[in-house]
């Protein structure tokens, strides 16, 4: 969400604490009733789609630590290989694992994933003659699993930047309802409480005061002076 959808989700939490401490005061209004129930059903689905949105940024740190890991597994173990087949003059094998730290996780990262499951495949086939070397069937457990890890989250980042966008496009739809709700239904029929329950009236209009920044300024529309001088709800464009 950006900051004025957040500041909106907080006028709209605000009201709805209004609503539940007044409630045997609007009770009595069917159109408020339904309204409200309308309302507070719109909350939760912001709250949902706004924690699917956040959450794509902890699914792209997955990613870089998955990625890391693998990368200094595999250099772990194509450091060590090198020198069984230079004393094995085994030029096939070294020309497999001969990497640097930096050239092990170059490129696409489909390339760096096959990459690192050659230097698996190769290791694994020598693993009895490794053990002097400080490679053993652990180690290329681990690079396995590191591997496959990688490539479990590896679309994740990209699958949440397509529900990001979705979630973006279905929170626009749920702020225009719950405005909706508040500047066509909810502010009109609120006037009818000024008088005889002013308590609920006036808490109405400071939580439906949406503020846009630390300063204070308030977005044009929530509120506005009537003409008798006082503060009344007046419809909104949703």
């Amino acid at each position: 969400m950006n900051s004025q959808q957040t500041n909106k989700l907080r006028s709209y939490l605000a009201t709805q604490a209004v609503f539940d401490e007044h409630e045997s005061t609007w009770q009595a209004l069917p159109a408020f009733v339904e309204a409200v129930d309308e309302f507070k059903g719109v909350i939760p689905q912001i709250n949902d789609l706004a924690q699917a949105q956040a959450s794509r940024s902890g699914f792209s740190n997955e990613k870089s630590y998955a990625f890391e890991a693998m990368g200094n597994a595999a250099y772990e173990v194509a450091g060590a290989v090198p020198a069984y087949a230079d004393k094995e003059l085994d030029h096939e094998l070294a020309g497999r694992v001969d990497f640097s730290r930096s050239a092990i996780t170059d490129g696409r990262e489909s390339a760096v994933v096959a990459r690192c499951r050659d230097i698996l495949a190769a290791s694994t086939a020598k693993v009895d003659a490794l053990a002097d070397y400080g490679i053993n069937q652990a180690k290329l457990t681990a690079l396995k699993k590191k591997i496959d890890a990688f490539e479990a989250v590896q679309p994740s980042p990209r699958q949440q930047v397509v529900k990001s966008g979705a979630a973006m496009k279905a929170l626009l739809g749920l702020f225009g309802t719950a405005d909706t709700m508040l500047g066509r239904r909810l502010d009109g029929l609120a006037i009818q409480f000024k008088e005889t329950t002013p308590e609920f009236f006036n808490q109405y209009l400071a939580a439906r005061s949406i503020v846009d920044s630390p300063g204070g300024h308030k977005t044009g529309g929530a509120v506005t002076p009537n003409s008798n001088g006082g503060d009344t709800p007046v419809p909104k464009n949703p």
